[in-house]
């Protein structure tokens, strides 16, 4: 199955965000990317990531870059 990794503003918001996935039956991992010599956080999804990204905003978390 096809994963991708959406990108989001800190630890916190990708906790929070797996949190909620996982009271809805989605299952998300957090995962750190380096980039540019900064660390950034994410979730891994096996979902259309579109999909997830609408769910997220119900809770007021905004989706940034996704990574394939």
């Amino acid at each position: 199955m096809k994963s991708s990794l959406i990108m989001l503003g800190s630890y916190t918001e990708a906790i929070r965000a797996s949190r909620y996935l996982a009271s809805i039956k989605i299952h998300a991992d957090v995962e750190k990317s380096t980039s540019r010599g900064g660390c950034a956080y994410g979730i891994r999804v096996y979902e259309q990531p579109e999909k997830v990204c609408r769910l997220l905003s119900a809770i007021n978390i905004r989706c940034g870059r996704i990574k394939d």
